[in-house]
């Protein structure tokens, strides 16, 4: 009697094809980011592309000026292509350390709250800064400090990216390392902005006292809530 095989399970019973071996690769999902992440990656992108020539002025005279005399602010406050420069440049910082968060998993919030967060910060600053700017009567001190701040932040910016670039070369195992980097930048560069700002105001006239009540109200509060809300207190 013959006998014909009908499938290559019958001929060889204990046996296993690579087709199905294969097809459990062929489920796992492939890595991607969500639409509102790829949004803003482009965004940045093409603000780059746009205003290249004015994010390379602001970010040479952002580090100049920040590892130099606190004066020369005034340099960039009374020129208005390097103040428009800053200004500009200043707009995607926000989004890249953003981004550098929120894709390092430093956070636990949803992009979209960790932007409200920031869009908050905002918000509070521009506020308190018009309020105490009609309190006492003057805006250019006031001016000054809010320009420091956008100088701070290009060039904390530009230092801080290191801990973006070291978990690409180095893998996963580089992680906190990079955010030792990270956090350690924007300590520094933040504590260097609080000083030049009670200089600010100390050079206008205003006491060693509003200096601390500026620095607590103004500048230690919004920041310290920013954080809780980033690290999810």
């Amino acid at each position: 009697m013959v006998f014909f095989l009908q499938t290559i399970d019958e001929a060889w019973p204990g046996s296993s094809k690579i087709a199905e071996y294969a097809e459990h690769f062929g489920t796992v999902p492939a890595p991607g980011y969500s639409w509102p992440t790829t949004i803003l990656v482009l965004f940045m992108v093409f603000y780059c592309i746009l205003y290249f020539n004015r994010i390379v002025l602001a970010s040479s005279l952002s580090l100049n000026t920040f590892f130099n005399s606190s004066d020369k602010i005034q340099n960039i406050c009374e020129n208005q292509t390097s103040l428009s420069a800053v200004n500009r440049t200043s707009v995607i910082c926000l989004p890249v350390i953003l981004m550098l968060v929120y894709t390092r998993g430093w956070t636990s919030l949803s992009l979209a709250y960790l932007c409200a967060a920031f869009i908050a910060y905002l918000l509070v600053r521009v506020l308190c800064f018009a309020f105490i700017g009609w309190y006492k009567g003057t805006t250019s001190v006031f001016d000054t400090i809010r320009n420091s701040g956008r100088v701070t932040l290009v060039a904390t910016t530009l230092l801080s990216l290191p801990a973006f670039v070291i978990p690409m070369l180095f893998g996963e195992g580089s992680y906190d390392f990079a955010k030792t980097i990270f956090f350690a930048v924007v300590s520094c560069c933040y504590a260097m902005y609080c000083a030049r700002a009670c200089k600010y105001l100390l050079e206008a006239g205003f006491s060693i006292f509003f200096c601390f009540l500026y620095l607590c109200a103004f500048e230690f509060l919004p920041a310290g809530l920013l954080i809780g809300a980033i690290i999810s207190l």
